[in-house]
């Protein structure tokens, strides 16, 4: 049985001048937003999983967990989190303290979602060195992990100090199940080891399954067996009710997307880029130029259009292929308008999430 999860990275689809951002149109966009995020609980998605980005018009949730606990108090059954939060732009222990809170307004429906990050831009406007990112991440967690289960904990780490201190409150449940952003073979062994979660965007579906198998290789390694739950994949998704509606309203969406996530996120030389973060080279060099077309990711996999029955076979191979049981629909995304989003979301609620959910593991 496969889940479906709506992705949400949140772009801002108006004019990307900074002294022309218009408060009114912001205000528009989170509510109708928010509303799109309510309505998918009853077309039958699974959970939402928010973004946190920072300094562009790509994404306009630079807070993800008030997403969450504003969701929180207008849904009753969907699980909700963020697909993740950024460990170096935070103290741990304040997102440990978030985190357990969160679980108790969500009634005990929040995903934890933590990455490393990747996005150059992000790194260079916030000061902070993308070298450091690996041992800062896998540091954070650690804390993280020990401050929710322990009355009290200690921790003497190379970033972080703390001396026989308490969470108030702390979660719920005191394992809180956690995903991690895995791309690279160092995090994928990483979240294996850990029994943690993890999903990827944008790769092909056929290195998506070598990307698996290399998690469960490294699971079976420290002594568990993965399952398909374990990991999900992430595409972006646009149903409408012709094949061609759907390309016509997806394509330019997809184009204005791209560019903003060029801006966002490419590393500006791809020949030099900061250490531990070689294995992104192959990843964004297709991004960096011109030679990647929409023909191209539907042809890949990135990319999931069409109407209903083209879909829901697209992304029913894909997960077939890969081995998950976690979908993640990325299903707004550049200027596409609210009533082309609401649609995408019930045709895939009425035909593609019955579909995949009766899939075998």
């Amino acid at each position: 049985m496969a889940k479906s999860w709506i992705f949400e990275i949140f772009s801002y689809p108006y004019d990307p001048d900074p002294e022309k951002f218009d408060p009114q149109l912001c205000k528009q966009l989170y509510d109708w937003k928010l509303e799109s995020w309510v309505a998918a609980e009853g077309f039958g998605f699974d959970g939402v999983l928010f973004s946190e980005h920072h300094f562009t018009p790509y994404s306009i949730s630079p807070s993800p967990n008030l997403l969450v606990a504003t969701l929180a108090q207008r849904t009753s059954t969907m699980s909700i989190g963020v697909m993740a939060n950024i460990t170096a732009f935070h103290n741990p222990r304040r997102l440990a303290e978030e985190a357990a809170m969160l679980d108790y307004l969500t009634g005990g429906r929040l995903e934890v979602g933590l990455g490393r990050g990747v996005d150059e831009p992000e790194f260079i406007r916030e000061g902070v060195k993308m070298e450091e990112t690996r041992d800062r991440f896998e540091e954070s967690v650690a804390l993280m992990q020990a401050a929710w289960k322990e009355p009290t904990f200690t921790h003497k780490g190379k970033y972080y100090n703390y001396d026989n201190v308490s969470l108030w409150p702390r979660p719920m449940r005191p394992e809180l199940p956690i995903w991690v952003t895995a791309l690279s073979p160092t995090t994928v062994s990483w979240a294996a080891r850990n029994n943690f979660k993890f999903t990827s965007v944008f790769a092909p579906t056929a290195e998506m399954r070598s990307i698996f198998e290399h998690y469960q290789e490294a699971a079976r390694d420290a002594g568990r067996e993965s399952q398909p739950e374990d990991m999900g994949v992430c595409r972006n998704v646009c149903i409408a009710d012709s094949d061609q509606e759907a390309r016509d309203i997806a394509e330019p969406a997809f184009n204005a997307l791209f560019a903003a996530f060029k801006e966002a996120a490419v590393f500006k030389d791809l020949d030099n880029v900061p250490q531990g973060y070689e294995h992104y080279q192959s990843f964004f060099r297709p991004f960096a130029g011109e030679g990647v077309t929409f023909d191209d990711l539907i042809a890949i996999g990135a990319i999931c259009v069409g109407k209903p029955e083209t879909v829901r076979d697209q992304i029913a191979s894909q997960i077939e292929e890969i081995g998950c049981s976690n979908f993640l629909n990325w299903g707004s995304f550049g200027d596409m308008t609210k009533e082309q989003t609401m649609h995408s979301y019930q045709l895939y609620g009425e035909h593609v999430a019955p579909a995949i959910r009766s899939l075998k593991s």
